[in-house]
């Protein structure tokens, strides 16, 4: 039978490793609802966020939203460009948004 070799790793031993960060960003997207407009907005800034800081967020607090700008863009469709008009809405939506965000500050070099 093998045996694994176990390691112990004390560099991390007793130190305090959560961190918190206020983070602000810009973001402008697009849906065919108000909701789907916001709902788009805040997966994309959460997918930045875990891009940019690189380490295992714990936590994630909005704290503040501004509405920079927000367009209505109305279409008519038609079936074979005479029949059953419908209108389409679509939203586009600028937005400052603000942040804290907790996270470990550990790395793969810690161990």
């Amino acid at each position: 039978m093998f045996r694994q070799k176990i390691e112990q790793v004390d560099t991390l031993r007793d130190r305090q490793l959560l961190e918190e960060k206020e983070h602000e960003m810009t973001l402008t997207m697009t849906g065919d609802s108000l909701e789907g407009a916001v709902g788009n907005l805040f997966q994309v800034m959460r997918k930045q966020i875990f891009q940019e800081i690189g380490h295992p967020i714990i936590q994630m607090e909005t704290s503040a939203v501004y509405f920079q700008e927000v367009k209505i863009k109305r279409e008519t469709e038609r079936f074979l460009f005479l029949f059953m008009p419908r209108e389409r809405v679509y939203f586009t939506i600028t937005a400052k948004i603000v942040v804290k965000v907790k996270y470990l500050n550990i790395t793969k070099e810690d161990f």
